[in-house]
């Protein structure tokens, strides 16, 4: 897949970039004005993509978007009541007690496995991955592969020796996490059509993608896993009034 060799391309970027020594004329990342530039991707990209599932008439819109907000009021409630993100903190605080230090032992496979799932553990992931399984458009990936290439570069910086099997055992448990959406989103595109919900989950996603851009950008702290339950929601309203 085409996503798949972007998310490998970045991180092996941040890879290369990362064995050269710091300094005046090779400073570090602006952590700020990445964040920044990541949030405006995810608006720019989830922006669009509601754009381009909206229907073509005024009503149809309105009806359209209405959904989608009581879809997404459902899908917050029922993430709460699930403790999804609580859940999911307690599994990141478990797994970063596995990460290797600069100061404790060498770093072995088990630590790399730990960041790669910490990072595949990542909400944003998911929706990205299933707009790149409905419509082969890779931007939401891109973004998602910067972020986790931002976050292996910064890693890998702090082990002294630099060992290249544990970036790719990373990159390794990040890819096949997201080839499983991926592909199984795309194994079922044509059920999605014939069923009528296939914009409808592209909206979804697409929402899920806008309303991580004040998360990225540090303007204050989402609980994003809680929103994912909105991606079974507003396909399900959808199938529902459509029925009807």
């Amino acid at each position: 897949m085409l996503g798949t060799w972007i998310n490998a391309a970045a991180g092996l970027g941040a890879l290369l970039w990362a064995r050269r020594p710091l300094g005046t004329e090779n400073p570090p990342p602006n952590p700020v004005r990445f964040r920044w530039g990541a949030a405006g991707l995810s608006v720019l990209i989830g922006g669009s993509g509601i754009a381009h599932t909206l229907p073509h008439s005024i009503s149809g819109s309105i009806r359209f978007l209405g959904v989608a907000v009581v879809g997404l009021l459902l899908g917050h409630l029922s993430g709460k009541m699930l403790g999804l993100q609580r859940r999911l903190d307690l599994r990141g605080r478990t797994l970063s007690s596995q990460l290797p230090t600069p100061s404790g032992p060498p770093p072995r496979l088990s630590g790399a496995l730990a960041m790669g799932a910490l990072l595949a553990l990542n909400p944003l992931l998911i929706p990205a991955a299933i707009q790149d399984g409905l419509e082969h458009r890779w931007f939401g990936l891109a973004l998602k592969s910067a972020l986790d290439a931002l976050a292996i570069h910064a890693w890998v910086r702090s082990l002294s020796p630099v060992r290249w099997s544990l970036p790719l055992a990373v990159l390794g448990v990040i890819l096949f996490w997201q080839s499983v959406w991926t592909v199984g989103t795309a194994s079922a595109a044509n059920w999605l059509h014939s069923s009528g919900i296939f914009d409808a989950v592209m909206l979804a996603s697409s929402l899920l993608i806008l309303c991580s851009a004040p998360a990225i950008a540090g303007i204050r702290r989402a609980a994003l896993a809680n929103l994912l339950p909105t991606l079974i929601w507003i396909p399900l309203l959808t199938f529902l009034l459509r029925k009807n």
